[in-house]
């Protein structure tokens, strides 16, 4: 664990420093740029404690394999241009990315040290540009198990990290750019187009009798469990995620309760000062909204784990949220939540590390 504490503290550090020795920037939401010298190393910490882990992580192995299987594949196959009944491949653009890399090496630590490295700087460019006070956001990545998770799923949070920056088009409505992107990111992982609907739900005000409707559907959704994935089975039975089937019906594996608070109390909090949060961020109804839907898959997770994949894809917007919290008061009050939130989710992550993801213990290439 000791690895990860100093990793939390200097990337921390560099990050408040990024802060302090920032400039005025009235082109950026929050109105601020921190110094991109000092987030960058920031950044480096981040990277290679992610990238140079050896054996860290639920899906290390699986990853390591499929690197190794796309490198001794045709080029052709993998495309659909052969014969090959592998051509079929959904997510046929992550395959292509390996097989490049395998050109390199056919060592799959390359894979994890670059899809680390485009990962954290995607999402902590993001942060830099939509958080205040910036520090607090990549403490909060780090301490709301983000950063801890993508270590697994790797490409699913690889893709989450390039839409996650594309938020800036959200919030403009420049569609044709943010479905681009979508689009393109399918091709990695096909989940990513459920960001298309997703864009036309969040792009709203929060809290209105819509927010009510979506969330009562999702409440029966998950009381009504076993009817609704007969449903979503029938759905998705031709497509490459029929094969869920027997998972759904025979797993009962849900998400902790206590991660279910971790997302609603946030919730709580921005519904009770609403009109507080759009005067200083009147985007942020966007936000709020795609962190309604994180909850709201949470409480499917809640029956099946396998839900909180789609999580991934909201959870990361918590990091724009959580912060606002310690500019809706005066200066005192402010310091004092910014205090309660650093330490309940420092407890919450330590509480985590050593039954979460399989990122304990930590070893790295030079430890194996």
């Amino acid at each position: 664990m000791s690895i990860y504490m100093f990793n939390l503290l200097f990337v921390y550090f560099w990050s408040w420093l990024s802060s302090f020795y920032g400039k005025k920037d009235i082109s950026l939401p929050i109105g601020y740029r921190p110094n991109n010298l000092m987030v960058y190393i920031s950044i480096v910490s981040l990277v290679l404690v992610s990238g140079l882990r050896y054996g860290v992580g639920t899906d290390y192995w699986t990853y390591s394999l499929l690197y190794n299987i796309a490198g001794i594949r045709d080029l052709g196959d993998i495309i659909g241009w052969g014969e090959s009944e592998t051509a079929s491949d959904s997510d046929v653009g992550f395959i292509v990315f390996l097989w490049v890399l395998n050109k390199i090496t056919d060592n799959p630590q390359l894979m994890f040290l670059i899809t680390a490295l485009i990962t954290n700087i995607l999402i902590v460019r993001t942060l830099r540009d939509y958080v205040k006070p910036f520090e607090l956001g990549i403490f909060l990545y780090i301490c709301t198990f983000n950063y801890y998770s993508t270590f697994n799923g790797v490409r699913q949070y690889l893709v989450a990290a390039v839409i996650f920056w594309s938020f800036r088009y959200l919030i403009t409505g420049n569609w044709k750019k943010y479905f681009t992107i979508i689009i393109l990111s399918s091709t990695f992982h096909a989940s990513a187009l459920i960001m298309i609907p997703v864009y036309f739900i969040v792009r709203r005000k929060a809290w209105t009798s819509f927010t009510f409707v979506l969330t009562l559907c999702f409440v029966l959704a998950a009381m009504l469990y076993n009817k609704f994935i007969s449903l979503l089975m029938f759905l998705i039975k031709n497509t490459q995620y029929g094969h869920y089937e027997e998972w759904f019906t025979n797993n009962s594996n849900g998400m902790n309760i206590i991660k279910i608070f971790v997302l609603l109390i946030p919730l709580v909090i921005s519904y009770l000062y609403r009109n507080k949060i759009r005067e200083i961020w009147p985007d942020g109804d966007y936000v709020v909204n795609l962190c309604i839907i994180n909850f709201l898959f949470g409480l499917l997770a809640t029956r099946d784990f396998i839900f909180a994949r789609f999580s991934i894809y909201f959870g990361l917007y918590q990091l724009l949220l959580i912060p606002i919290f310690t500019r809706l008061f005066d200066k005192k009050t402010n310091t004092l939540i910014y205090f309660i939130l650093a330490v309940c989710f420092f407890v919450y992550s330590y509480m985590l590390l050593p039954v979460d993801s399989n990122v304990l213990p930590y070893k790295s290439i030079f430890s194996k």
